[in-house]
């Protein structure tokens, strides 16, 4: 038995041994054959295997397998399944540089007719995968793999998987693989001859299952889940051949592809897949992920965690898929979900960049329509250039060494698929916040609360587009601080460095599109927005940052390359009908300068409802006003009323715009006022400057987005070129704007100093413009000084007319005018009132007002130059003019009530008569029984009654007639004036003809004038009734009834030198001082040449009126402002003759003066009449000449006596001659021999009119020259004894005239720089000067 049992032992050895053997050769040829691999076994046993080596000779790959052994779930509990094929430790060498070119990377799908026979070619049969999948798992203790070579020569790649498992689940229709990595470490590194490198490292541990249809061999769903990823990139990968050879191979198919081609998009991809590979459900999921960015040189790292990314998608096939989707293809019902939460990125010194709590995406197609929804929920970005600008350097190297071409250039050619199926997009943002920090420009700071937008493209029968966007709280802040987060600003304030707020924004909107059968309407746009609480504001600051962002959202040059079609203006595209609804509320503009404070604008509420035929913009309450100095960091916004001190306040206003007939119409309500003063102006000014260049500077920015200039040989053919005159197909000529513009009440007040101001008050205004004509009415119009109102204007009409028929017909009557045709402004008033308080400086409001204006036009007009255009034509109408000087309230009030104490006495007196009348009928009646004390009584009651009775009439006093205020009344009725400007008489070397030739007397400097001012125009006047009242006395002072006015008139100011100028100045504050306004002191002069004809003409004067006329002297004095010339100032007749030059021709119907002989000025009985009939007036310079019939009459209450002696009688055809000599008493420097020439002349002409006074021997004419100039002159003392006067009567002699020998008085100009001298020349040459 012991030899058998040897035998069958040794036996059954060698059949082992033998097995081995036999099992390790087939092994060994199997791989050799099937893998062209060499495979080594060290030992195996009974279910085991070790040492087992498996090398690829042509690859270089090696991969070596400690041990494999078989395990069961009785051995180990942990197991899953009831066996387990274990691996202990699997090490795996490769070498890139030994590996051929890689297959394609995707299996070809099988065809369709042999289905069926692929299913036999199964390796394993599904009953036998159904036991093994339920009986067996594969598990592997580690995984080692090294690979050389993966980006250069000396890189390696090495991969450490931990405790890997591997389920099967097959039910004998699916089959269900789980593959779990414990713990997977990889890292790449670089070897060099200093140190080792390492590019990259990883760690994660992972589950990977999938879901395979095995009747149908299709992949149903994967799911992948990665927890613990940590991944490293440091500095030497993006340096190396990896990166590039990674981004070479997505842009190109293959190795032996031509370079520059570009990776099929993500579409292609799909399209050259299997279908059966494409799974019908996918799941990733990343929990705690990690990614390091480092560069070690650089000293800089970016660190990103993420807690969770999941990845859904779901497809059914089985169900109806989304028909027509695109004009080619289906797309079958599908639903996708990307989830994103608690992500942040940190930089190196732990600074948060990106801070995500969640962001949630899905889209779902169903077999109606497409739906998207994002979700985004508190997204924090600091964005700090300096610590990106290393990796944006990095990245913008590897483009250039890889040639990847930029985003624009890559999508060029391809167009976007037409999508036909209903899409219905939604998004909601919440809780978002950046911050930009670009280094060069101020930080700025990007936020909102929430942003929800929806979106719908239907198909039904046309194309509808609807949407809607809310953004609840956008915030734009620039500045220092604009990156710290802050709180939501308060309710109704502004914080300095917030440049845009925007409280909530409602945005709805439709598109419709006719298709098919009616694709002949017209498309609809409606839009309906809602704007509250909107707040923005203009500063360098501002401007600096968005001009930064435009600048590199400049697009590319190829884009810039691409035709822009023209894009017609909106309301005049063809086939469109829209709608916009918009309505803003609380919004407040703010300019901020550093110099000058802020400026802030106001809107309680803006509207706008605009449409293809009309567009309406109103806005609800306005302000104006100036924060000239930020002391707080914040600025309350109130509503428009309630601003304190504004420039501009408006209630109302409106803008309508109709597009069919181009015209605009603007309507303001009720409560317009402007509040204007030279601080202010400043203020203004440096705001709208500190704009304009904030607008300049973005325009040159997107100025950089236009394309590129033409070359020079282009741009001469271009038709805007001045070589080419512009083609008719360049389209219609420009229409012109037709203006409306009404305003019901309105109150400008502009101050022209700290305590003087002027006001202006209109109501009911409106102003129309079509074409070149202008048209304005005003039906109350007031205007006042330092609180007191002094014009007053009623139905005022204005207008510029192009041409009017009217003024052709007045320019008929002047020949030598050569402009037959020109432009007019046409004023038309019917009744302008002048009312002048007593005692009030006009002249010191109004020169201020004088130096404001002259200030404002330097300011403005600083190098313009003068227009060369022929000024228009004026017309004036005036229907009544008032012009009043009043009276002291104290004086009136004093003599008012003197009457009435005069009045009350005699009634009093009579009470008193009637009384004692009574009284004594008492007495008669009761004798010595009435008691004394009742008579004592009733005078007691009398009294009192008396003084009762007096009371109650001072307080009715104005009760039935209006207190007089009128000091002198000065009215004109139907006043009509025509100034006409010529060709003949425009420009300075025309005017100065004009002058000479007016004023042939004075001559001209040879070094010739230089003028500040000068015009010249042809007048043409007339006014009904002419009256000048003094106070209410019942004689007028000056009547003058049917005056007709024709000539010229030229006013010129001469250019003072040095010594005639004067500085004013205005105070303007800080930062500005006081700024100086230089002024000129020579006056303006007039040159005229007038012919008059008049009806009536009445003058009347007494003595009773002197202290009337000494009031109204004074007032006169107010008038204009005392002139500040050092030299002794000219009497009134002297300074007359200064300022007025040149020949008035009057001819007087009916001339009359009455010479008041009383001490009452209220009596119209007695006067001395002096009556002209026919008079022949002729002025000219020293000389008086008049022509008519004489008559003297004394007037009194009894009788009207014709005057008996020489004195007083009829002179027919009387011609009298006047003519003016030099008054010595104030030239003290004139030559002797002159002074005593003119002396005796004067004794004798006195002593011939005292003769003629003593003996009644005086002319006719002497008398009524003598009252003539009493009158004109108002000296009530008599001719002043200069002035010689030669009377004739045309009877006795005939009329004869000096000519060249008359005396002459004019103004002679010095070179040597001195102030002008009045010059008299007489008649026998003596040359007789005076001083200024």
């Amino acid at each position: 038995m012991l030899p058998l049992l040897a035998a069958l032992l040794a036996l059954l050895l060698g059949a082992l041994v033998l097995g081995r053997w036999l099992v390790c050769r087939l092994a060994t040829n199997w791989c050799r054959q099937r893998f062209r691999a060499e495979l080594k076994i060290g030992s195996f046993g009974f279910f085991w295997l070790q040492n087992i080596s498996l090398k690829f000779q042509q690859e270089q790959q090696t991969v070596e397998i400690d041990n494999v052994w078989i395990s069961s779930k009785l051995l180990s509990r942990e197991l899953p399944c009831y066996l387990a094929l274990c691996f202990g430790e699997v090490r795996v060498r490769m070498d890139l540089q030994k590996v051929p070119a890689a297959g394609p990377p995707f299996p070809e799908a099988p065809a369709e007719g042999g289905r069926e026979e692929s299913k036999g070619d199964l390796p394993i049969k599904p009953s036998l995968l159904k036991v093994l999948s339920q009986l067996f798992s594969v598990h592997v203790e580690s995984i080692n793999i090294m690979v050389l070579h993966v980006a250069t020569s000396e890189s390696l790649w090495h991969i450490q998987v931990t405790r890997t498992r591997l389920l099967l689940d097959n039910d004998g229709k699916r089959l269900d693989c789980e593959v779990t990595l414990s713990q997977v470490n990889s890292k790449v590194l670089k070897s060099s001859q200093l140190d080792d490198t390492c590019l990259a490292e990883l760690a994660l541990a992972l589950t990977f299952s999938m879901e395979v249809n095995v009747s149908k061999r299709q992949l149903v769903g994967i799911s992948l889940g990665v927890w613990t990823l940590h991944t490293e990139l440091h500095e030497g990968l993006f340096c190396s051949e990896l990166l590039r050879r990674a981004t070479n191979g997505v842009r190109c198919s293959d190795a032996g592809d031509q370079p520059g081609c570009l990776a099929p998009g993500p579409g292609e991809a799909l399209k050259s897949l299997p279908l059966q590979l494409i799974p019908c459900k996918a799941k990733v999921e990343l929990e705690n992920t990690t990614v390091v960015l480092s560069l070690n040189s650089q000293q800089r790292h970016l660190t990103w965690t993420l807690k969770l990314l999941q990845f859904l998608c779901q497809r059914d096939e089985e169900q109806i898929p989304l028909r027509s989707f695109t004009p080619t293809s289906d797309l079958g019902q599908m639903s996708t979900e990307l989830l994103l939460e608690d992500g942040l990125l940190l930089s190196q010194s732990r600074q948060r960049i990106v801070c995500l709590n969640s962001l949630k995406a899905s889209l779902q197609v169903t077999a109606i329509d497409l739906s998207a929804v994002v979700l985004l929920n508190t997204c924090i970005v600091h964005y700090r250039h300096q610590e990106f600008s290393h990796w944006l350097t990095l990245l913008a190297q590897e483009c250039r060494a890889t040639n990847v071409p930029a985003p624009g250039q890559s999508r060029r050619g391809r167009s976007c698929p037409q999508i036909l199926a209903p899409i219905i997009l939604c998004a909601s943002l919440s809780n978002v916040s950046i911050s930009v920090q670009l280094g060069d420009t101020p930080p700025f700071a990007l936020g909102f609360n929430t942003i929800s937008a929806d979106y719908q493209h239907l198909r039904p029968q046309s194309v509808h587009q609807r949407g809607v966007l809310a953004i609840d709280h956008l915030c734009w802040r620039v500045g220092n601080d604009s990156h710290i987060q802050r709180a939501p600003h308060p309710p109704n304030m502004h914080v300095w460095g917030e440049a845009l707020i925007l409280d909530s924004f409602n945005l709805q909107g439709s598109y419709n599109q006719p298709l098919g059968m009616s694709s002949a309407q017209a498309d609809t746009l409606f839009l309906d927005c809602t704007i509250q609480g909107l707040q923005v504001e203009s500063s360098d600051t501002c401007t600096k940052c968005l001009s930064r962002v435009l600048s590199l959202l400049r697009p590319g040059a190829s884009q810039a390359e691409l035709p822009v079609e023209p894009v017609p203006p909106l309301g005049e595209s063809a086939g469109l009908l829209w709608k916009v609804d918009l309505k803003v509320e609380d919004v407040n503009l703010f300019t901020l300068s550093s110099l000058v404070g802020a400026l802030e604008v106001r809107l309680d509420t803006l509207t706008a409802l605009g449409s293809a035929e009309s567009c309406t913009v109103s806005v609800q309450g306005m302000a104006l006003a100036l924060v000239k100095s930020i002391s707080e960091k914040m600025q309350p916004c109130c509503k428009a009323p309630a601003i304190r001190y504004p420039i501009l306040r408006l209630s109302m206003i409106s803008f309508t715009y109709h597009s069919s007939i181009h015209s605009l119409e603007v309507q303001c309500g009720e409560g317009l006022t402007l509040l204007w003063s030279p601080p202010d102006h400043m203020y203004l000014y440096e705001h709208v400057l500190a704009t304009l260049q904030c607008r300049e500077m973005l325009q040159s920015t997107l100025g950089q987005w236009s394309a590129p200039s033409l070359p020079p040989e282009r741009q001469a053919t271009e038709p805007g070129s001045p070589s080419k005159p512009p083609s008719p197909a360049q389209g219609p000529p420009k229409r012109v704007l037709n203006l409306t513009l009404e305003v019901s009440s309105a109150k400008v007040t502009a101050f022209v100093s700290e305590a003087s101001y002027i006001s202006l008050v209109a109501e009911r205004v409106s102003v129309s413009r079509h074409g070149s004509a202008l048209h304005a009415y005003c039906p109350d119009l007031a205007a006042g000084f330092d609180k007191h109102s002094i014009f007053s204007f009623k139905e005022v009409e204005m207008q510029l007319l192009p041409e009017l028929e009217e003024m052709i017909l007045h320019r008929s009557p002047f020949p030598t005018l050569r402009t037959l045709r020109n432009r007019v402004w046409a004023f038309s008033f019917a009744s302008i009132v002048i009312e002048l308080p007593y005692q009030y400086d006009f002249s010191r409001t109004l020169d201020e007002a004088m130096g404001v204006q002259k200030w404002l036009k330097s300011l403005h007009r600083r190098g313009r130059p003068h227009s060369p255009a022929l000024p228009p034509d004026l017309l004036l109408k005036v229907q009544h003019f008032s012009w009043v000087f009043l009276d002291d309230i104290f004086e009136v009030k004093l003599r008012d009530n003197y009457e009435l104490m005069k009045d009350e006495s005699k009634e009093s007196a009579k009470r008193l008569q009637l009384l004692d009348a009574k009284v004594a009928a008492l007495r008669k009646q009761h004798g010595e029984l009435l008691p004394a004390r009742k008579i004592e009584e009733l005078y007691a009651s009398l009294e009192r009654k008396n003084i009762e009775i007096y009371i109650q009439r001072s307080r009715r006093l104005y009760a039935n007639m209006p207190m007089r205020k009128a000091l002198l009344t000065w009215t004109l009725s139907n006043l009509e004036l025509v100034a006409l400007a010529d060709e003949s008489f425009h420009g300075v070397e025309r005017v100065l003809e004009q002058m000479r030739d007016l004023d042939s007397v004075s001559p001209f400097p040879p070094e010739g004038l230089e003028l500040v001012t000068q015009w010249c125009r042809m007048l043409k006047g007339s006014v009904k009734t002419f009256f000048v009242r003094i106070r209410d006395y019942p004689r007028y002072l000056f009547e003058i009834r049917d005056w007709q006015l024709s000539g010229r008139l030229l006013g010129s100011e001469q250019s003072g030198q040095a010594c005639s100028r004067r500085r004013q100045l205005l105070k303007l504050g800080a930062p500005w001082g006081d700024a100086a306004v230089e002024r000129n002191m020579p006056p303006l002069k007039f040159y005229h040449d007038f012919h008059s004809e008049i009806l009536q003409y009445t003058i009347v004067w007494g003595p009773c009126w002197d202290p009337a006329w000494t009031l109204i002297g004074q007032s006169v004095d107010l008038l204009t402002k005392a002139s500040e010339d050092p030299s002794p100032s000219l009497p009134w007749w002297d300074k007359s003759r200064l300022l007025f030059h040149g020949v008035w021709h009057l001819n007087i119907e009916q001339a009359n003066l009455h010479q008041l002989a009383t001490e009452d000025p209220y009596n119209t009985t007695e006067n001395m009449h002096w009556e002209w009939s026919h008079l022949a007036f002729l002025w000219r310079p020293g000389q008086f000449v008049f022509k008519g019939d004489l008559d003297i009459n004394v007037r009194t209450a009894s009788k009207t006596v014709p005057a008996p002696d020489p004195a007083l009688q009829q002179h027919p055809a009387l011609d009298a001659e006047l003519l003016g000599h030099l008054d010595q008493r104030d030239a003290p420097h004139l030559p002797r021999e002159a002074l005593r020439q003119h002396e005796a002349q004067q004794e004798e002409t006195g002593a011939a009119l005292q003769a003629a006074l003593l003996h009644g021997t005086l002319p006719p004419a002497a008398g009524a020259l003598l009252g003539l100039l009493r009158t004109a002159a108002g000296d009530p003392v008599g001719v002043r004894p200069g002035a010689h006067i030669h009377a004739r009567d045309s009877a006795a002699h005939p009329p004869s005239w000096h000519g060249d020998a008359a005396p002459h008085l004019g103004v002679e100009h010095h070179a040597d720089g001195e102030r002008p001298e009045l010059r008299h020349c007489a008649p026998d040459g003596v040359d007789l000067r005076r001083e200024r």
